[in-house]
């Protein structure tokens, strides 16, 4: 999924080439529009000469200029006109207004140079392109314990089978109507507050349903939410465990306050719990779970600022209250309570290991305030896998953002992590992108400079419908170590549900099953390699991935376009997860 600020961001980028050239004179209006290219480039991760010099150039007028959020948030009335035509006023000044004080904070009080700021939030290579070395705060990488022969507690059990749900992207909506403008000059709608738009077009005038809204940008109303979680645990009664890798608050953000995200986290807390009562639920944090949008704070600055600044309204309100019962190890509640991640039993000789990697996510520039392992996470993912391995467990890895969605070192760390302790990782999941999706990860043979796969990820399917999806989760078969045996995906068409009137619960439909419509023996790496490779010249299973990936929602295509129609643009989506480690792809630093 783009992030609702991203999107933004991202149709900004395709009005911004209307723009001229301009200097950084003392006029407030070339400042606005400064800034907006640098935004639109921190949110796009464009790293190329011209961005990386954009971004020196803004960031140091910005440095030594706005001292203060207030200066930054007065350029809404330069900056907003500009994309007035595609969203209303007041998401341009909120999102202004929202990020305005993490930005100045993070410029005027970390440690990195201007350049290593823009190097950490965009990529290494600015560096390079400014003809500047690189840092230890730009490219590092943590030390790795020596291999050692892995020797299993408990042997296979043939006999014994887990069955876990993933449940993800929730993205309730309390402000959901039915009746309420679908299409709307605003990134979500289906709001009482959602303004039409002027076209006298269908699409213009369509509404939100009574259960939910496939068409255009809504989220999950209550009533739908709380039927999809009860149909999940009355349809698979014999679930071992359930993992919920996050983002339970609305898109709105624009409007978002701490508040009303706990709100939203708290709600949702409650239909899991009251659905699942007895069963392991593994929780973890989204991107938008936070306030603002993306923006989780390093415990570093929190210790800088003597907690000025900090993510404890958040982390000690679920740790002690929400999420107690599923946090209650003391060592969990600790490490819970210092950066969003725990670490915990999920039966015999298996190990969850729940990460807050948000806090990677290039849309968080904190990171530019506690670049190198903010929070100690990896160091501590080294740990819990170097016991795992002492002990002969196996571990299950969960996190919201998929591993590519980070910044440059985090992820090349990452990978060199789960490559080390290959034979004790037993899956990895994620959420965010909202699609129905696999990643393949690869590192590079420095002898002949070819790649191999190293690890891969399951990237969930949303409950939201956001963007134009039809709602979806998946329910894997593991064998008694936790490797993953089959999932399947369940979908249910909501258009259909809304026709039926509000007396019928939605209809769940099987989608898939990945081993059987893929023709795989097993599901591990090399497996899902092979997959790819094939999938790369093959139209008919590149085509049929693509029906999964947006889980045979039409109004997904009709509401992107003709160019969804294209094979090569669905393979080219298939291919994108195929992620080479991006330490290997650095340009060459002379220095």
């Amino acid at each position: 999924m783009l992030n609702v600020d991203q999107q933004w961001v991202e149709l900004l980028d395709d009005g911004r080439q209307h723009l001229e050239e301009f200097d950084t004179s003392d006029d407030q209006g070339d400042l606005g529009k400064l800034m907006l290219n640098v935004f639109a480039d921190l949110n796009s991760g464009k790293h190329n000469n011209h961005s990386c010099q954009s971004c020196n150039k803004g960031l140091t007028y910005m440095k030594l200029f706005v001292p203060f959020p207030s200066i930054l948030k007065l350029l809404a009335h330069v900056v907003c006109p500009i994309i007035e035509s595609m969203f209303t006023s007041r998401v341009c000044s909120g999102i202004l207004d929202r990020i305005a004080d993490p930005m100045v904070y993070v410029l005027q009080n970390t440690n990195l140079t201007v350049p290593e700021v823009c190097a950490a939030l965009l990529h290494p290579d600015c560096m390079t392109h400014l003809g500047l070395p690189l840092t230890r705060y730009v490219h590092w990488e943590l030390p790795l314990p020596k291999r050692r022969r892995f020797k299993p507690r408990y042997p296979r059990n043939k006999k014994r089978q887990l069955k876990m749900l993933h449940l993800t992207d929730v993205h309730l909506d309390l402000c959901y109507a039915p009746g309420s403008a679908s299409h709307c000059r605003e990134p979500l709608c289906c709001r009482p507050s959602s303004p039409p738009l002027t076209s006298r077009s269908s699409a213009g005038n369509h509404s939100a349903g009574y259960w939910a809204e496939t068409r255009f940008s809504c989220d999950a109303r209550l009533e739908f939410v709380a039927a999809a979680i009860k149909h999940m645990a009355d349809r698979h009664r014999d679930l071992d465990f359930i993992i919920w890798t996050g983002d339970n608050a609305p898109h709105d953000v624009w409007n978002t306050t701490r508040e009303s995200n706990l709100r939203h986290i708290l709600e949702v807390t409650r239909i899991v719990k009251r659905a699942f009562r007895g069963k392991p639920v593994f929780p973890t944090l989204g991107n938008h779970d936070t306030h603002p949008n993306n923006m989780y704070v390093p415990n570093k600055a929190a210790l800088d600022s003597n907690g000025d600044v900090s993510m404890s309204w958040l982390y000690d309100t679920l740790a002690d209250n929400y999420w107690h019962q599923w946090l209650s190890a003391p060592e969990a509640k600790r490490t819970f309570k210092l950066g969003g991640y725990y670490t915990a039993r999920m039966g015999k000789g298996l190990v969850a290991i729940v990460l807050n990697n948000n806090i990677c996510h290039l849309g968080n520039v904190w990171i530019a305030y506690d670049p190198i392992d903010p929070d100690g996470q990896l160091q501590w993912l080294i740990d819990q896998l170097d016991s795992a391995e002492r002990r002969g467990l196996y571990a299950i890895i969960i996190g919201h953002v998929p591993i590519e969605e980070c910044y440059m070192s985090w992820t090349n760390n990452y990978l060199r992590i789960v490559e080390r302790y290959a034979q004790v990782i037993v899956g990895a999941y994620f959420g965010h992108s909202h699609k129905d999706e696999i990643a393949v990860y690869y590192s590079k043979n420095s002898s002949d400079n070819s790649v191999y796969p190293v690890s891969h990820g399951y990237i969930g399917s949303s409950l939201t419908t956001f963007p134009s999806l039809n709602p979806g989760y998946r329910i894997f078969t593991l064998d008694s170590t936790g490797v993953p045996i089959d999932f399947t995906m369940y979908y249910t068409n909501v258009t259909e549900s809304n026709l039926a009137g509000d007396g019928r619960p939605p209809k769940w439909l099987f989608g898939y099953s990945a081993k059987k419509s893929y023709k795989m023996k097993s599901l591990s790496t090399r497996s899902w390699d092979r997959f790819m490779t094939k999938a790369a010249t093959d139209d008919r299973l590149a085509d049929l991935y693509f029906k999964h990936y947006r889980r045979f929602s039409e109004a997904f295509i009709e509401d992107k376009g003709q160019r969804y129609y294209d094979i090569h643009r669905k393979r080219r989506t298939l291919l994108s997860r195929r992620v080479v480690n991006p330490a290997h792809l650095l340009l060459p630093n002379p220095h």
